[in-house]
Order: C-alpha cells, then sequence, then structure tokens
C-alpha cells in the first residue's frame, strides 16, 4: 500500500516536471522509480562525513549560484561541484563563466533538469547506507510548492544509478541534521507539517529509511517562519553541539539558551553528555548556516565586528580544519548551508569506534576496539588499521590493529602511571586508495583520556538541600549543600529544581566545602530540590534527599489567615478583631 502511494505520488510530481519542462523547451531529467523500505540495518552519514561532491543550482539570475565564484572555487579544489542547469545551453554557460573565473572544471559535472530554485539543501537527495552495504538515495515531499525541485533527488538517484527510496514524509534538509551514528535533530515543523502522522509513526519512519533511534524534536528558538535548525544549531562532531548565541537583552536569549540547556543534558553516541559551543550572533549574523566540507569548513560572514569571533569559535571547536569565511546575500534564515548540499563518498571507508573516558592504571594497558568497513569493496591495505597514541604530548607511536573478525580490530595502549595524559586516534586505508581517522580530522583533535592511578570512587551522597522551604513564584531564592570525595577529588553539583529544570554543572569545589546553587520558579507549586556531586573524572554521586520547597505565595499577596480575611471578608474580621484576641 506505501509502494502504491509513492509511486503514484511520484507520478503526479514527474507530469509536473514534464509539463513544466516542456514549457520552456527542455528535455526532462531521467526520474528513478521508487523502491521499498531499505534493506536494514540502515546508517546516515552526517555532513562531516567523507564527501566526494557538493550540489548546487545555476539559477541565472544574480547571484546566478546564490554563492560566489569564491565559494564553488573553494569547493571544487577538493570535491567534484555537481550544478543543475536546465539544458545543455546552459551547462556550456556555466562551463565558461567557471572557466573566467578560475575555477578547476576538471573537478565540475552537471545534472541537467529543471528546478524552481537553489536550495538544494532543502529539497537535495539524502544519502544512507544500507544493510546490503551500498549507497542509497532517501526522497521525501519537499514542504515548499516547487514541483521542479521536489523531483531532483530521484533525478541525481537516475543518473548515478544509485538505489532510490521514497519515505512518506513532509520534510526539509534546513531542518535536518545528523550525527552519522543513529541520533538526528529537527524543530516540531516536522510535527506540524505531518499533521496525518503520529510522533511514534515519524520517529518509525525515520527509524526505517534513515537508521535514526534517538530523534531530538524541539522547539524552534528562533521564532522565525522558516523554523529549520540550522539557523541556530549545527553539529560538529558526533558529541559536539554548535548553538547561537545571543545578549541577554535580545527577545530570544530564554529560547536559545533553553536549548543550549537542552542539549548539555542529552547523551551523545558516545554515551557522554553533548559538548555544547557557542558562537555569538548578537545581531541575527547567519553564522550556524555554514558548511563542512571534508577538512573545510565555509562559514557565511557578514563583514560586521563579529566575523573574527564567530571564526575562531569554529577553530577552537573543530581544530585541524581549515576555517574559512565567505560574504554573499545571507540572511538570517537563508545562508551558506542552505545553498549547498554535501555528496556523501558511495565508497567511503568507515571506522566507528567510542572514544575511551579516563581509565584506571592497569598493568595490562588500555584496549582500544573498531569496526571497519570499506563500502568500496576493496581490502584494506597491509598494516590497516592502525592505533596511534602519544603520552603527555610526546612523540606519536603507532600500533597495527588485530582483527577480532566481522571487521572488528583491536590494539592495546601500553600500561602508563597514574596522572599521565594519553591521546589517540585510529588510521585506516584500503586499496581504493581512501584513507580514513576516527576522530574525522585525526592527530589536530585527537581522543584523549587520563589515567587514574589508584581505582577511583565516586562521591558520597550529598547532604539534604538547605534553604527557603516556602517563598514566592518569580523570586530569586540561595540553597546550599555539601559533600565528600573518597579521594579527595575537586567536585561540581547539579540542582534538580522539581520543575523539570537541571542546573548546569556548578563549581568545581573542594571536596568537602559548601556548595551552592539558585533558582526562581515560575508559579505556584511544591517542588522536590535535590542535587548531586560529579568528580573531576565524571564519577557521580546518587541525587540526595530532597527539600520540599513550596511556592504558595503570588506576588503581592499576603495568604497568612489573617491576610485572607481581611482582604476577602472585611465585616467578618473587623469583628473578630474587636471582639477576640488575635
Amino acid at each position: 500500500m506505501k509502494t502504491t502511494k509513492f509511486t503514484a505520488f511520484t507520478v503526479v510530481l514527474l507530469f509536473v516536471t514534464i509539463t513544466a519542462a516542456s514549457a520552456l523547451g527542455q528535455s526532462p531529467a531521467p526520474m528513478a522509480s521508487p523502491l521499498t523500505v531499505p534493506p536494514a540495518p540502515v546508517r546516515q552519514p552526517a555532513e562531516f562525513d567523507q564527501m566526494t561532491g557538493a550540489l548546487i543550482e545555476y539559477s541565472g539570475s544574480s547571484p546566478p549560484f546564490g554563492i560566489s565564484y569564491e565559494v564553488i572555487a573553494e569547493m571544487a579544489e577538493n570535491v567534484t561541484v555537481c550544478t543543475i542547469v536546465a539544458s545543455t545551453s546552459e551547462k556550456n554557460t556555466v562551463l565558461s563563466l567557471y572557466t573566467s573565473h578560475g575555477i578547476d572544471t576538471s573537478h565540475c559535472t552537471f545534472l541537467i533538469a529543471p528546478t524552481n530554485s537553489w536550495w538544494t539543501r532543502d529539497y537535495g537527495p539524502w544519502f544512507i547506507f544500507t544493510g546490503n552495504n551500498e549507497q542509497g538515495i532517501v526522497d521525501f515531499t519537499y514542504n515548499r510548492p516547487r514541483p521542479n525541485d521536489d523531483v531532483i533527488p530521484g533525478a541525481y538517484a537516475a543518473n548515478q544509478s544509485i538505489p532510490y527510496y521514497f519515505m512518506s514524509l513532509t520534510h526539509s534538509g534546513g531542518d535536518y541534521m545528523t550525527d552519522g551514528e543513529g541520533r538526528a535533530i529537527s524543530t516540531t515543523l516536522v510535527w506540524e507539517e505531518n499533521p496525518g502522522m503520529t510522533h511514534a509513526q515519524i520517529n518509525q519512519t525515520v527509524h526505517d529509511y534513515l537508521g535514526i533511534n534517538t530523534y531530538y524534536v524541539v522547539p524552534d528558538v528562533n521564532g522565525d517562519y522558516i523554523e529549520h535548525i540550522d539557523c541556530w544549531g549545527k553539529y560538529l562532531s558526533p558529541d559536539t553541539i554548535l548553538i547561537r548565541s545571543v545578549p541577554t537583552s535580545h527577545q530570544q536569549y530564554d529560547e536559545i539558551e533553553a536549548a543550549a540547556s537542552y542539549f548539555k543534558n542529552q547523551t551523545s553516541c558516545y554515551g557522554t553528555p553533548y559538548h555544547v559551543v557557542r558562537v555569538y550572533t548578537p545581531l541575527n549574523e547567519p553564522y550556524t548556516n555554514s558548511l563542512i566540507l571534508d577538512n573545510k569548513v565555509l562559514v557565511p560572514i557578514m563583514g560586521d565586528q563579529y566575523d573574527a569571533a564567530a571564526l575562531q569559535a569554529y577553530r577552537d571547536a573543530m581544530p585541524g580544519y581549515e576555517v574559512l569565511g565567505f560574504t554573499g546575500s545571507w540572511q538570517s534564515t537563508d545562508a551558506l548551508h542552505c545553498r549547498v548540499m554535501g555528496i556523501t563518498d558511495r565508497y567511503m571507508l568507515y571506522i566507528h569506534h567510542i572514544p575511551l573516558l579516563n581509565q584506571t592504571a592497569n598493568p595490562s594497558g588500555f584496549p582500544v576496539t573498531a569496526y571497519v568497513h570499506a563500502y568500496s569493496g576493496q581490502s584494506l591495505t597491509p598494516g590497516s588499521p592502525s592505533l596511534i597514541y602519544r603520552v603527555n604530548g610526546g612523540a606519536w607511536s603507532t600500533l597495527q590493529m588485530t582483527s577480532m573478525g566481522n571487521e572488528n580490530y583491536t590494539a592495546t595502549i601500553p600500561s602508563q602511571p597514574g596522572g599521565s595524559v594519553v591521546s589517540y586516534y585510529i588510521h585506516a586505508e584500503d586499496e581504493s586508495g581512501r584513507s580514513a581517522n576516527h576522530p574525522y580530522i585525526g592527530a589536530d583533535d585527537a581522543y584523549t583520556f587520563t589515567v587514574i592511578g589508584q581505582p577511583n570512587h565516586a562521591p558520597l551522597k550529598p547532604q539534604t538541600p538547605e534553604g527557603n522551604a516556602t517563598g514566592k513564584p518569580k523570586q530569586m531564592y540561595s540553597f546550599t549543600t555539601v559533600t565528600k570525595d573518597p579521594d579527595n577529588d575537586s567536585l561540581m553539583y547539579q540542582w534538580d529544581w522539581g520543575d523539570g529544570t537541571l542546573s548546569e554543572w556548578l563549581g568545581p569545589y573542594v571536596s568537602g566545602t559548601v556548595a551552592s546553587g539558585t533558582h526562581e520558579w515560575a508559579k505556584k507549586g511544591s517542588y522536590d530540590v535535590r542535587v548531586k556531586a560529579k568528580d573531576t573524572y565524571g564519577l557521580e554521586s546518587p541525587w540526595s534527599d530532597p527539600l520540599p520547597v513550596k511556592m504558595p505565595l503570588g506576588l503581592g499577596y499576603s495568604w497568612s489567615l489573617r491576610g485572607l480575611l481581611k482582604e476577602r471578608f472585611p465585616v467578618l474580621f473587623w469583628l473578630l478583631t474587636h471582639h477576640a484576641q488575635w
């Protein structure tokens, strides 16, 4: 039944495309026929995975590509730029333009198909790898009335002979980010535009077609009409998310900070809290609307005083990447990421690994395991994969990883004394000529762990919080607690305010010294305040016993019995106060 629906939908769009193309005297691009659900398990690569191309559109207007020739030239240095043009005549025009602007045309290809716009990110193909270990393309209903744009994924799939799947979901690429390991983020726009589906059905759909196991659907924090996640947030790596920041006077400050706090308290695919980094956008600059393309990060800049800090924020968060800024016809809701769609390497060399956290000293050393798969079908080169490590910033050493079977490999970093800081990354090569690192950039962003000299112990359960047990909403109250760490490590504290909000980790505090937190409640109610501690190695204590707190007093009112009688029943109050001792 689903297949029939998808096919019928595609036929309608294809008919509209043919009609529009015929009116222009053009031949429509061949269209792939949609298949059923892709074979499981499905993995959808991230933007920071290996790319071989970038998809853009030639509109013929000004600017003709939505991006500058400088951006196109920069991309063509590393990958193939595929330009969508409406005809062979337009292809020749574009080739002439590229040549005159110094763009390497040997790294340029073309898809001849009519389009409506240059927002290839929103309507372009979504790439997956299926359980058959081959690349596929997933299409969806583009959430704009642009029928030519909407059939581009099928046209590209036919052009490249890639299996093509249609997902029954209205969506857009600007409102979707994935970590490449089964997690993804969209705004609640995906719920609003699919009213005939329950949230569970949407989750099941992205699981079946994209391999998404955790789908974060969050409110849009910008208050814009477009409600796209790339206007304010972005995955930089599997455990790092970039979120814009604004001054406290900004009208969306609370919403943006709530989003940052939310993701700090979510768990990445590595089993650790997300590392949330910020980029300052006081004038609604579109700095998050950037493009990661292999080892480059192309950032839209505005020519204002905040550009340098924005570029530095990316360099700090993504060491080893080349971070470049480009001006353009950018808007807060429409910039570089919107106008370029990355093309995932069809034959990528994939490495999966969960980084080591801090390790207790072990005479046997520290085993590192990884899964390595070559989608090229070629064998790994001799000596590959390898584990490359160093201790306390010294020289790098290389260990060949040995096969554990089923494309899993292992190597053991030798034992190190307590207090040692170990950095490492994994490198692989295959006979197709491809190479890959984990983390992606390799040595410059290597994983790091500290060797703990003695077995570490979690902090003790904190004392029940002390502070006001009653108060008024919208007033700030302070609370204190204390606990000790058996290893005398410094401690951070996190407060649960009982109203659905958690504080950030506050501190550090010396073990055994009083820690404090402040909070204000938005409305009347009864709340249980509790707190937990975390040591410098990440071990957490149990939650404390709760302190019950009541916020019964509304602002400007006295809710004592005497005050209530005087305000609500003045005659009775007069009689009582004149005839009884109060």
